[in-house]
C-alpha cells in the first residue's frame, strides 16, 4: 500500500503527539544530567585549580624559604672566607710611601724591538756575560736557563730545573754562575758548574739557622766572590715567586732578609733585614755599595756591602730613590754607576689607602690567585722601568702601551733588555 503525501503527514502529526512529549522529556532530562555533570566537572576542576594553587603556593613558600637559608649561609660562607678564614700570612698595619710625581717625559718602547724566544715565557732574570745574553725562561712546570747572542741569534738552553723556577742569577769575577731557585722542596742558592761531564747545579744554601729559604728572590756576586742573595719575605711560594710577592705586598710582613754568602768560609751572615719584599739585588762597581728593591715600600734601598745586622731604614741604610711610581723589582748598575729599575706593578691607590687596616687586605688576600692578580695590573701609560744617577737623579722613565710589569732587565753596551710579564719576548729598549 502507498502512502500518500497526506497519509504520511498525518502520521508524522500524530507520533509527534504521541511520543514527542517523551522525546523531549528524556532529551530535558539528559540535558537536566548533562548539566549536573558538567557542573560538577566544574566545581571539581575549581577545586583541582585551588588545590593546585595551594600545593604551588606552599611549594613556593618552602622555596623561598630554602633559597633565604641557602642565601644566608652562603653570606655567612662568604663572611668566613674573606674575613675570618686562616690565612699563612696575616697582614699588618703599615705608613704608605709617598709618591713622587714624574714630569719627565717616559721614551715609549717600541714592541717590534725584541728577541723572540718561541714557546718560553720569560722569567725574572736576564744578564750579560762574556758577550752572551743569558735570561731566565719558564715552561709549563720547568724553569729554564736561556742563552743567545745580543741579537737573539745563537739560542739554546743550558739548564732546566723541573718543577721549579729560576728566579735570578749572578756570575762571579772567575765566571761561576749562582743562581736562586724556588722548587718543591723549597728555595735554595746554587752554584752551577760546566765541565766535560755537563753542567752541574750544586745547592749551597737551603736553609738559614735550621729554617728553611723559603722564597730567595734575587742574587748579586762582589768582586771578592761573596755571594749576596734575598729571602724575599716568609711567605708561601706554593703558587711561584710572583704569588709570593702579591702575598707579601698584601700582607707587608716587612719580614725580608738580604744574607752573604762566603764561598771559602762557608758562613751565611745577615746583611739587611726588615724589608717589605726584598725582590732585587745589585752591588755598585766598585763592590762598597748593595742595592736592595723594597717593594712594598716602593724605594731603593743603598747600604754598604760590608754592612751586617743592618734595618731597612735604620742606621746606615740610605735610600737611593722613594717614592718611586710602582713596585719596584730586578735592579742592575751600570759600570758609571747608574741604577736601572724594574716595577713589577704599578703603584696600587687602592692598597695603600688601606695600609692603616687590615680588614680589607685580609679579604685580599683570601681571593683566588687569578682575582689577586686584578689587583696589580700595569695601566697602558704606566712606567715600567726607570734609570737613575749615582746620587739617584732620575735619568730616563720607560713605558709603552699594554706593555706590561717588568721582571727582568740588563743593561748592555747602548740598550736595556727588558723581560716583561707574560710576555714569550725580550723586549729592548735604546739608552
Amino acid at each position: 500500500m502507498r502512502i500518500g503525501l497526506v497519509e504520511f503527514l498525518l502520521i508524522l502529526f500524530i507520533a509527534s503527539i504521541t511520543v514527542g512529549p517523551q522525546v523531549a522529556l528524556f532529551v530535558d532530562r539528559w540535558l537536566r544530567r548533562a548539566n549536573r555533570a558538567s557542573a560538577l566537572a566544574a566545581r571539581r576542576k575549581a577545586e583541582a585549580q585551588a588545590q593546585m594553587a595551594i600545593e604551588r603556593e606552599a611549594l613556593l613558600h618552602r622555596f623561598r624559604a630554602a633559597s633565604n637559608v641557602f642565601a644566608a649561609l652562603a653570606a655567612v660562607a662568604l663572611v668566613y672566607a674573606l674575613v675570618f678564614r686562616p690565612i699563612d700570612t696575616p697582614p699588618k698595619t703599615y705608613a704608605a710611601p709617598e709618591r713622587a710625581e714624574r714630569a719627565e717625559h717616559v721614551r715609549s718602547v717600541d714592541p717590534a724591538d725584541a728577541l723572540n724566544l718561541s714557546a718560553y715565557e720569560i722569567g725574572t732574570a736576564i744578564r750579560m756575560q762574556d758577550g752572551w745574553l743569558y735570561a731566565a725562561a719558564k715552561l709549563p712546570k720547568v724553569g729554564v736557563l736561556m742563552r743567545m747572542q745580543p741579537d737573539g741569534s745563537g739560542m739554546n738552553e743550558v739548564l732546566d730545573v723541573a718543577g721549579g723556577e729560576i728566579t735570578d742569577l749572578a756570575f762571579a769575577p772567575d765566571g761561576t754562575l749562582w743562581m736562586t731557585t724556588i722548587e718543591a722542596d723549597g728555595g735554595k742558592l746554587c752554584r752551577v758548574s760546566n765541565d766535560q761531564w755537563g753542567v752541574t747545579v750544586e745547592p749551597v744554601v737551603t736553609q738559614i739557622d735550621g729554617k728553611a729559604l723559603s722564597c730567595p728572590a734575587a742574587v748579586a756576586v762582589g768582586a771578592d766572590g761573596k755571594v749576596y742573595f734575598t729571602n724575599a719575605a716568609e711567605v708561601s711560594v706554593k703558587y711561584g715567586l710572583e704569588s709570593a710577592l702579591r702575598t707579601e705586598l698584601l700582607a707587608h710582613t716587612a719580614t725580608g732578609w738580604v744574607y752573604v754568602y762566603d764561598p771559602v768560609t762557608r758562613a751565611v751572615e745577615r746583611v739587611l733585614g726588615g724589608v717589605a719584599g726584598a725582590s732585587g739585588l745589585a752591588l755598585s762597581a766598585d763592590g762598597e755599595t748593595l742595592y736592595v728593591s723594597d717593594l712594598g715600600s716602593r724605594c731603593i734601598w743603598a747600604v754598604p756591602s760590608g754592612g751586617r745586622e743592618l734595618m731597612a731604614g735604620g742606621k746606615g741604610c740610605a735610600q737611593l730613590a722613594a717614592g718611586l711610581p710602582g713596585y719596584p723589582g730586578a735592579l742592575a748598575v751600570e759600570e758609571d754607576g747608574t741604577v736601572s729599575v724594574g716595577y713589577r706593578w704599578a703603584r696600587s691607590a687602592w692598597l695603600e689607602d688601606h695600609a692603616d687596616g687590615t680588614l680589607l687586605r685580609g679579604a685580599a688576600l683570601r681571593l683566588s690567585e687569578s682575582m689577586q692578580e686584578r689587583l696589580f695590573q700595569m695601566p697602558d701609560d704606566g712606567i715600567c722601568a726607570e734609570r737613575f744617577g749615582p746620587d739617584g737623579a732620575l735619568l730616563a722613565s720607560y713605558g709603552g702601551k699594554a706593555l706590561g710589569g717588568v721582571l727582568a732587565l740588563c743593561p748592555a753596551e747602548n740598550r736595556v733588555y727588558l723581560g716583561v710579564a707574560g710576555e714569550t719576548k725580550i723586549q729592548w729598549v735604546r739608552i
